[in-house]
């Protein structure tokens, strides 16, 4: 296998190289590569700082550490070598270190990082504020989870077993390849996703999830309250590409990326509580349909497709790439009126508190009787 270029009738290898052949610097070069074009290899991420090393007694710095739009810190330990080193070992270490990251501590190394970057460090709270899509600092929801990117040119065995054994575990840890060519005189950078393979991840994710469930409900010792809890997602900033307004006017919720899988945990004719992220609880409804593509998606009004419809951010590629779900409101409230109750930190899961689904139903003024299809 390899990288290809179409020549003519057929297909010319493009020369695989290395970043030593090629003079590229670890820290001066590929660092700053890659969190100029942080998507690359973390999509859904901001950089928070870079060489990050607000700890005592220890002069140890994580290449990147990033935020990703559930408000998780992403740590990411970057190698221009063919096997990785030990940057497993060193990735582990800093996510504990950085495991119990405040709010107000993440602003800090931003604004270090903006002063750094000759930008204004006054900016840092509005642009995180902005990308978690938050109208204020909301310390209990900023995440303790920790999130692990591996990049390099390639992997040793001993890596890529850590890094499947501490998925087991449920870590989010997760190996990028960073391939770099040389054609024509230009270096190339091919960048793929080796664990977890895509093509597994959905089935991953959904039996983690099958087991969390589980145990939860072990834990709680009750069975299900049959209400499930959602996350109407929408985000702010540049990268915005939901909107609770076209959410509740058209009747559907929807999810991205890692996140997608979570909408098997719905199913037709259950009751759903919608929460938007720093608010509160903004809508009882019902789930009219299973998870279906932005393109095959129809509302139940009129049976219109969603790509037919002039939505807030139709056109943006987030949007289209996200999986839907159709929902029959109950009743809903603008994100100003939220109802103010405990969430769960997942985009899509069961509600095993009964105590929880008689605040929320108290809130909106309904029964459990108005929310059985």
């Amino acid at each position: 296998m390899g990288l290809y270029s179409i020549k003519g009738d057929s297909l010319e290898l493009i020369e695989q190289t290395t970043y030593s052949e090629e003079q590229v610097r670890e820290r001066q070069d590929l660092q700053r590569w890659l969190k100029n074009s942080i998507e690359s290899i973390a999509p859904g991420c901001m950089v928070i700082d870079e060489e990050f090393n607000d700890w005592e007694d220890s002069n140890r710095r994580i290449d990147l550490l990033c935020l990703d739009q559930d408000a998780c810190l992403v740590v990411i330990e970057l190698k221009r070598t063919q096997k990785g080193g030990h940057m497993d070992l060193q990735a582990i270490r800093y996510a504990a270190m950085v495991s119990n990251m405040t709010f107000e501590r993440a602003v800090r190394a931003h604004e270090q990082y903006l002063r750094n970057n000759d930008q204004d460090p006054a900016q840092a709270e509005q642009q995180i504020l902005d990308f978690l899509g938050w109208p204020e600092p909301y310390e209990e929801e900023f995440d303790s989870e920790t999130k692990i990117i591996l990049a390099s040119a390639d992997f040793s065995t001993e890596i890529t077993t850590s890094a499947l054994w501490l998925r087991e575990q449920q870590i989010d840890v997760r190996c990028v390849q960073l391939v770099p060519h040389k054609h024509n005189g230009e270096l190339l950078v091919q960048i793929e996703q080796v664990i977890p393979v895509q093509s597994a991840e959905d089935y991953q994710v959904r039996e983690r999830v099958k087991l969390s469930e589980r145990k939860a409900a072990r834990r709680s010792g009750r069975s299900s309250t049959g209400f499930a809890f959602v996350n109407v997602g929408e985000h702010g900033g540049k990268k915005n590409h939901r909107s609770w307004e076209d959410s509740r006017r058209y009747g559907y919720i929807s999810a991205g990326g890692n996140s997608i899988s979570q909408l098997d945990r719905l199913h037709v004719g259950q009751a759903v509580c919608a929460y938007r992220k720093g608010h509160g609880y903004v809508g009882v409804g019902i789930v009219t349909t299973e998870p279906t593509p932005y393109d095959e998606f129809a509302i139940e009004s009129g049976h219109q497709k969603l790509v037919d419809l002039q939505l807030e951010h139709s056109e943006n590629p987030h949007f289209q790439r996200e999986v839907y779900v159709g929902i029959r409101w109950i009743k809903t409230f603008d994100k100003e009126h939220a109802i103010k109750a405990n969430p769960y930190r997942n985009t899509a899961c069961q509600i095993h508190e009964s105590e929880l689904v008689d605040e929320i139903l108290a809130g909106f003024e309904l029964t459990h009787d108005d929310c059985l299809e």
